[in-house]
């Protein structure tokens, strides 16, 4: 990924955090937007990065629809052979199917997320897996 791109996710999401922080629901949804547009705006580009979905999806309040987002996320880490990325997106998917106490499905995303931790690179994407697993 290009650092301008790296920057603009993480402009977006400082704000979107900021705006969640200081409980301003329009500022909020002004920076949701915008994390949006840019997705749309990158999708099928060789802009488009599976970063940009995650994040959209980490934001995203409505479980279902943030699932859906997470899908797209996926097909683009799968299309670009990032596997970090495809296990970080696991792991969410579980955490969001486990705030639904959808336990089979929980246990199918971070058995995924575990088949892969062979290939990760980044330990505390490792750590985190792990300790989510250890406590369903």
């Amino acid at each position: 990924m290009k650092a301008p791109l790296y920057d603009e996710i993480l402009t977006i999401c400082q704000a979107m955090a900021q705006a969640s922080a200081a409980e301003d629901e329009k500022a909020g949804e002004l920076a949701h937007q915008s994390l949006q547009k840019l997705c749309q705006t990158n999708q099928g580009t060789p802009k488009d990065h599976p970063l940009q979905w995650e994040a959209l999806a980490d934001f995203t309040h409505d479980g279902d629809q943030a699932l859906d987002i997470y899908q797209l996320a996926l097909n683009c880490a799968e299309r670009l052979n990032l596997v970090d990325a495809k296990a970080s997106i696991f792991l969410a998917m579980a955490q969001r199917y486990h705030e639904f106490e959808e336990n089979d499905k929980t246990l199918e995303f971070i058995n995924k997320a575990n088949d892969l931790m062979a290939d990760i690179k980044n330990a505390e994407l490792k750590t985190e897996i792990t300790d989510f697993k250890a406590a369903l």
